[in-house]
Order: C-alpha cells, then structure tokens, then sequence
C-alpha cells in the first residue's frame, strides 16, 4: 500500500493545467450553486414567515353582501350560509368563520369616556395572545390597568334610538395585547377599537335591549328595526393558504364583498410554484453542465494517462490495483472539494439562515454533496475502469492525438 501511495503521488504531479483549471471551474459551479440554495432557502424562509405562516394572508375579511349593484349589511344567517356553500363546494377545505360583532354607537364609561365595542368569540384570541377570552372583561391597547365601569344604555322598545336608562358593568382591563390583528388591520381609529369576548356581548346586548338572545337575532334577521348593526365584518380563517383563492372565488360568486392579502396578486401561489420551478432546473442545468465538462475532463486526463496504466501492468499491477491507484488521486481532490464546500455551506447558512433553521443548511449541504459523490462514483468506477481494463498493447500504443 505504501508503493501504491507513492506511485499515486507521482502520477498525480503529471496532472496536465486543463484539468486543474477543470476542476476549479468544477469547485466554482459548486460554490455558485451553494451560495445560490442558501439565498434561496434565505428567500423562502422570509416569504413563509411575511406570508405562507402569516396569520393576516390566512385571513379573508367580509365587508357586506352585494345584489344589483346594492351593498347590503351583514346579518347573522350569512354564517350559516357560507359555512354551508363552502363546505359543499370546497368539502376538503379546512376554514373557521367568525363573526365580528359591534356596537354602532359609542357606550360612555363613568369617566364619561366614548368605549367602541367589538365582540369575536375564543377561536379569535389566539391572536391577541391569549388562550381564551375572559368575560367581562375589555381588550384595548388605549385602557389603564384597573377596571371601567361601562354605562350600557337601555333602549326604549317602542323607539329604539331613545334611552330611557343607564345599567352598569363593571369590566377588567387588559391592555396586553398586539398592536395590530388580523381585525384591525383595515381599520382607521385603532386606539379607539376595544374588544370584548362573545359572551360579554351577548351580555351587553341583553341588557340594553332588555331581551334573550336568541329574541334578539330573530328579530333582527327578521328585518325589525334595533338601532343597531350587529354583524360588522365577517372573516373566514383558511387553514392551508393554498385554499385561499378558492374559498374567496366561492364567496365572490355568492355576492360578498372581499378582502385578502393575496386579491392584489395575479395567482400568487402558482407565481410561487413557477419561481421554484424556475430555480430548480437552473441549478440542475448549471450542475449537470459542469458535471459533464468534469467527467470528460477526467477523461481526457485518463485517455493521456493510458501509458502509465500500460507501464503499471508491465511491472506486474493487476487492473484492481490501478483502478486504486488512480481512484485514490480522483477521491483526494473530491474530498477536499467536499470539506472546502462543507466548511463554506456552514458559514452562508450561519450568516444568511442562522442555526435556527439547521434542517435548510443540511439540505443545502445534501444537494451539494450527494450529486458531488455520484459524479465521483462515475469518475472512479466507469471512466478509470473503462481504461484500465483495456488490453496491454492498446495501452502502451500512442494515440494520433497525443503524438
């Protein structure tokens, strides 16, 4: 093995300049493609977090219904409706609707400060930063630590713009919430928006209409005259963004006035698709040009080395051997582009991923890597072979080429 080490260190220094100068632009390409998966991964990371896990693109916002060219408010049975339509248009998409609920008028506090109330139930507090709603108790970046004690104006039955009293509740506030939601982003005064959980509405509704419920949305769905819009927006939280397009087109088709983050794009997702697809032939194309000019560089610089395979076999090496002895030079100058490449795809992926996202860095690391070691493979137990093999005389013969 010691023979064998040193014939392959001599045989290694009769390395013609083509293929060193092959094997840097070889390393190049490798590095470009490198530096290029790691921005890519950099790239997608950033959209996934502005977009595909982005609670406000999973969000499609309700403003009204349209018929005739006429807006119409939202009531309580258009829920029920779109959760029906979509689950039988769309049985395989995975949606929550949520109803936003309002006050139109402002209610006055003993402080004789203006509270506008807006009402969702739990599934909603996920994005406050909370696990649930608590009752009777007041969301709103604008509020003191402490309480507010709300004064809730009973409406007069026979006139339903008229108070004839005042009933108190006391609420707790809680000020620790985001700046913005995926309910506030549309809106103007958000240091006047203060939310509330559902049952606390239904509270409040009860008390200043001195009604159940239930009596309250049969009337107002039945088209009576309370003074007040309930139903302000509508929302449908998509699950998988993929659905967005499609739960939005049915809602367009049922008359619904709609907005989404994507509504600005012209197919967002298959702009997506086509970038990606895009970028993967070009780094298969780049890679597998350079792989070719790598092998047939490999074997222009085996065709020259046929008389030393020839001169080997003389002094008594077997085709086994020579295939070693070559292959351990091939392997050398791989594994040293493999170490070189390792070391410069974890210092792009520290500096352009972090170590948080380890798992891209591995599959640059793999996509650089795997290729590398089956053109390798290629290189040592096809392309030496082809020549080692060969019989003696063609071996020690010169080609007209290299005369």
């Amino acid at each position: 093995m010691r023979t064998d080490k040193y014939v392959s260190g001599r045989l290694i220094r009769k390395s013609s300049k083509f293929l060193k100068i092959s094997i840097s632009l070889f390393a190049f390409s490798l590095i470009l493609i490198s530096v290029f998966l790691t921005l890519f991964f950099n790239q997608y990371l950033q959209i996934e977090k502005d977009f595909l896990t982005n609670d406000y693109t999973h969000m499609i916002e309700i403003t009204c219904r349209v018929h005739d060219n006429m807006a119409y408010n939202l009531g309580f049975a258009d829920l029920p409706a779109i959760n029906r339509k979509l689950g039988n248009d769309l049985p395989n998409a995975s949606f929550t609707g949520i109803n936003e609920y309002q006050f139109n008028f402002g209610i006055i506090d003993d402080q004789n400060n203006i509270v506008w109330l807006h009402a969702l139930d739990n599934f909603c507090a996920q994005f406050f930063g909370k696990e649930e709603f608590q009752k009777n108790c007041l969301y709103s970046r604008s509020l003191q630590d402490g309480t507010t004690k709300l004064l809730i104006p009973v409406i007069d039955e026979e006139d339903p713009f008229v108070s004839i009293d005042m009933i108190e509740l006391v609420c707790s506030n809680d000020n620790d919430i985001p700046e913005k939601t995926p309910f506030t982003l549309n809106e103007i005064l958000l240091a006047d928006q203060t939310f509330i959980s559902f049952d606390t509405y239904k509270t409040v509704i009860e008390k200043a209409f001195t009604l159940s419920w239930e009596d309250f949305v049969k009337r107002y769905d039945a088209g009576e005259e309370m003074s007040i819009q309930p139903v302000k927006k509508i929302f449908i939280y998509v699950d998988d963004i993929r659905n967005v397009e499609k739960i939005a087109s049915v809602l367009d088709r049922m008359g619904y006035a709609t907005n989404y983050t994507f509504k600005s794009f012209e197919n967002f997702s298959e702009s997506i698709k086509t970038t990606i697809l895009v970028a993967a032939i070009l780094i298969a194309i780049v890679f597998l040009i350079t792989s070719a000019y790598i092998v047939l560089s490999f074997n222009s610089y085996l065709k020259v080395q046929q008389k030393d395979m020839g001169i080997l076999r003389h002094y008594g090496y077997n085709t086994t051997r020579i295939n070693k002895i070559y292959a351990r030079n091939i392997n050398k100058i791989f594994v040293l582009m493999a170490l070189f490449i390792t070391l410069l795809i974890g210092a792009f992926g520290y500096i352009f991923l972090g170590l948080a996202a380890w798992q891209y860095i591995l599959i640059v690391l793999g996509g650089v890597l795997i290729p590398l070691y089956i053109v390798n493979r290629i290189i040592t137990c096809f392309t030496v072979r082809s020549y080692s093999k060969k019989p003696f005389l063609d071996l020690v013969k010169t080609n007209k080429e290299f005369e």
